[in-house]
């Protein structure tokens, strides 16, 4: 079984994101107690490396009275066997951010920064990695706006032919970080959609620019479509009635828009 990094995110009374060199991995509310340990292999580098935690808001400590859920933020880098369910308190930890002010510290300035660099030795090389930095000028974000397009319009007809074929770089890429092959991540994503729109009862959300925000990542090399409020540009409501969606990093290969991620 294949070792990967993941994130161990325990977050509570803070408004935050967490990113990965530049890639957004989770965002966090206010009053909500959160934890996860989303996988980040796929974007981490050869060598310089940097895990980053902005936070936006603080919540009140009384907010957070909970002696079983405090007011806390950690973020811990770990390694582990792919789809391991590790027992609490035994993930392998490589690197740590965790932010624990004393009760008489003034507030911080806000948005706080908090960031954590490392170093890895040699690995793969990501096709995003040499993509050109991009501007969102208004000839860019026509063509992004026109490839989004398409790919709603594949998802709205069923094509999935046409939206495999934008992900052949992901497959090519991620697959071999999940111990398997691109062939079967396509037909794995084939499958997921089979049962997404089964009878043809399903509905894809409407690509509404005024609603869109192209946020660039990566140092500005990729870029994530993603609505104003936060959710991923491509969602809709399944055959049985649950929501959706399918986040999408794009970045520019050899001249031409792809999903990298």
């Amino acid at each position: 079984m294949p070792l990967v990094d993941y994130l161990n995110v325990s977050i509570h009374g803070y408004a935050c994101e967490v990113f990965v060199n530049g890639a957004p991995i989770v965002r966090t509310a206010l009053d909500t107690p959160y934890t996860a340990t989303p996988p980040i292999s796929e974007w981490l580098v050869t060598g310089d490396n940097e895990m980053t935690v902005r936070i936006d808001a603080i919540a009140a400590p009384a907010a957070c009275s909970d002696p079983l859920s405090p007011r806390r933020l950690l973020v811990e880098r770990c390694v582990g066997p792919l789809d391991a369910v590790v027992p609490v308190g035994e993930d392998q930890v490589l690197d740590t951010i965790e932010y624990t002010p004393q009760p008489g510290d003034p507030p911080p300035a806000l948005p706080l920064v908090l960031t954590h660099e490392f170093k890895l030795p040699s690995g793969p090389t990501w096709a995003w990695e040499s993509a050109p930095p991009l501007q969102l000028d208004a000839a860019t974000t026509a063509e992004l706006l026109m490839f989004l397009e398409v790919v709603h319009a594949d998802l709205s007809e069923g094509n999935m032919d046409g939206l495999l074929a934008r992900q052949r770089i992901k497959f090519a890429e991620v697959a071999p970080l999940c111990g398997t092959t691109p062939e079967a991540a396509e037909a794995t994503l084939k499958e997921q959609f089979a049962e997404l729109s089964a009878d043809g009862a399903w509905t894809v959300a409407p690509l509404r620019h005024a609603d869109l925000e192209l946020r660039l990542c990566c140092g500005g090399r990729v870029v994530e479509p993603r609505t104003r409020d936060g959710h991923p540009a491509l969602r809709g409501r399944a055959a049985g009635g649950d929501e959706w969606s399918l986040p999408i990093f794009i970045a520019r290969i050899d001249g031409m828009f792809e999903i990298v991620r």
